[in-house]
C-alpha cells in the first residue's frame, strides 16, 4: 500500500497546511483518502462537495480502481496527464502510476493541492520561453536522460499541468502564464488560432482567460495563458475540472458525460437552482465551441473555481477552432435530448437553440443570442488576428471558422417557431447521434 500526505494552500495564504492521506493499493490500483484530525478541527471545509464531500478523520473515503486510478477526481486534476506523464517517465526511468505521477511531479498542478513530501519535490525550472522551446523539442522527441542534473540542464521543465499537449509554467512579470506549444505534427500557427478564440470569446461577453502570443526563432510561436488558478504573492485558488464535476462515470463517453449532467451537476456544486447563471453560461459556452468548431470541448476542459465561499465556472480555456472546412460538427459532449431514448451532440442552429431552456435560457433569448454571437465573429475575427499580429497566413488558415460560423448564423437567423417546436422528453435514455 502506497500512502503519501496530501497538502493544500488554504484560502489567501502562501503556506500550505496539511489536509489529509492519500492511499493506493499496488495490486490492486484501488485508493482511498482520509482526512487530517488537525484539518478537520479547525475547521477545514469539505475539499470538493463530491466524492470528499463527508469529512472523517477516523475512517478513509474508498475510491474504486476504474474512478481516476484510485485517485478521487480533485485530487487527480491537481496532478500531470499525458504530458506530464511522458515527462515523468523520462526523468524517473519507468511508467509512472497515478500517485507516482503526483508524488514526483514538480509542485505547479492546478488548483491548491500538492501530494508528497514538499521539501522532496524537485524545483520548477523558470526557463525564458526561448529554452522552454528547446526544452520541449527534447522532450518531444524522447531524448534519454542519464542522471538528474542532466534532466535538470537540459530537459527541463518537469511539470505537474495536466492536458496532452506540452506545456509549462512561465514567469511573465513576476506572475506565473501557461506557455502552451503545439504538438509535433499540429500546424505551425496552431498557437494563433486558439489565441484568436480565446479573446474572440471575450469580444463577445464570455468570460475568458487572458492570452498573449510570444514569436519564436524560425517562425514558430508559443501560447500564453495566464494562469486563473494563482494569485499574486504565491496565493492558489481551488480548482476543479468538469470531468470531476461530473463524476467517475463519466470518464468514458456514455449517458454521465454529457453538458446536460454538467448543468446538472453544477447544481451540487454552486448550490444554485435550475435557471442559475451558471447552467446558462454552460449554454453559451457550447454554443461558442459549435460556432467556432471546437471539438475538443471533454470535461476536463471545462471547470470549476473556489472563491469567495463558492463554486464558480472558470474561465473559458482551451478552445481551439477548426482550421479544417466543415459541412457538419459534432461536439464532444451531446448537449440535446432530441427524444426520451436519444441524446445528441450534432450542432445545428436548430439544436442550439432548441437545447437552451434546459439550461434555463427561453428560446426566443436563444435565438438572439446565438444570431449576435455568429455576428459578432463574421465582423470581429479579421480585428482579432490583427491585435495579436498574426502572421498573413493565419487569416487563410483560419477561414474555415468564418465559413462554418456563417452556417450557424444562416440557419439562426432563418428559424420559424415550427422550427423550435420539441417536446419535452419524458426520461433521458442513451443513443449518442452526431
Amino acid at each position: 500500500m502506497k500512502t503519501a500526505p496530501v497538502w493544500a494552500w488554504l484560502e489567501g495564504s502562501v503556506a500550505p497546511v496539511r489536509v489529509g492521506t492519500l492511499f493506493r493499493d499496488e495490486h490492486t490500483g484501488a485508493g482511498a483518502f482520509q482526512y487530517e484530525a488537525d484539518y478537520l478541527a479547525a475547521g477545514g471545509r469539505a475539499l470538493d462537495p463530491g466524492q470528499l464531500r463527508h469529512r472523517d478523520a477516523k475512517r478513509p473515503i474508498a475510491i474504486r480502481a476504474a474512478d481516476r486510478e484510485g485517485i478521487p477526481g480533485i485530487i487527480a486534476d491537481a496532478g500531470p496527464d499525458a504530458w506530464g506523464r511522458r515527462v515523468l517517465a523520462q526523468d524517473l526511468g519507468f511508467e509512472p502510476d497515478a500517485m507516482d505521477a503526483l508524488v514526483h511531479s514538480v509542485d505547479d498542478g492546478a488548483g491548491h493541492l500538492a501530494v508528497g513530501d514538499l521539501a522532496a519535490k524537485p524545483a520548477i525550472e523558470w526557463l525564458d520561453l526561448f529554452e522552454l522551446a528547446g526544452a520541449i523539442q527534447r522532450r518531444q522527441e524522447g531524448q534519454p536522460n542519464k542522471t538528474r542534473q542532466l534532466v535538470k540542464q537540459v530537459l527541463s521543465p518537469d511539470t505537474a499541468l495536466g492536458g496532452a499537449k506540452p506545456k509549462a509554467t512561465t514567469l511573465v512579470d513576476g506572475f506565473p502564464w501557461i506557455a502552451k506549444f503545439p504538438e509535433r505534427g499540429d500546424p505551425m500557427n496552431l498557437p494563433y488560432y486558439e489565441a484568436a478564440a480565446l479573446r474572440m470569446a471575450k469580444r463577445l461577453g464570455l468570460d475568458s482567460v487572458t492570452v498573449d502570443i510570444q514569436t519564436l526563432p524560425h517562425g514558430r510561436s508559443v501560447l500564453l495563458v495566464k494562469r486563473f488558478d494563482r494569485l499574486p504573492g504565491g496565493a492558489r485558488i481551488p480548482v476543479a475540472s468538469g470531468l470531476t464535476v461530473l463524476g467517475p462515470t463519466a470518464q468514458a463517453v456514455g449517458p454521465a458525460r454529457t453538458y446536460l449532467k454538467l448543468a446538472q451537476a453544477l447544481k451540487t456544486w454552486t448550490r444554485e437552482d435550475k435557471s442559475s447563471p451558471s447552467s446558462a453560461e454552460i449554454w453559451e459556452r457550447l454554443v461558442y465551441n459549435a460556432l467556432v468548431g471546437n471539438i475538443d470541448d471533454h470535461p476536463r476542459n471545462h471547470a470549476l473555481l473556489f472563491k469567495e465561499g463558492a463554486w464558480r465556472l472558470s474561465p473559458v480555456f482551451d478552445v481551439v477552432p477548426t482550421f479544417i472546412h466543415r459541412d457538419k460538427v459534432a461536439l464532444a459532449m451531446p448537449f440535446l435530448s432530441v427524444s426520451p431514448t436519444q441524446l445528441t451532440a450534432a450542432v445545428s442552429a436548430v439544436n442550439l437553440v432548441r437545447a437552451a431552456p434546459v439550461y434555463g435560457v427561453p428560446v426566443d433569448t436563444a435565438q438572439a443570442r446565438l444570431v449576435e454571437m455568429a455576428r459578432g465573429i463574421q465582423a470581429e475575427w479579421p480585428a482579432v488576428l490583427a491585435e495579436l499580429k498574426a502572421p498573413t497566413e493565419v487569416t487563410l488558415e483560419t477561414q474555415p471558422v468564418l465559413d462554418w460560423s456563417a452556417q450557424l448564423l444562416t440557419e439562426a437567423e432563418a428559424l420559424t417557431t415550427d422550427d423550435l417546436a420539441l417536446k419535452k422528453p419524458k426520461r433521458h435514455g442513451w443513443h449518442w447521434a452526431p
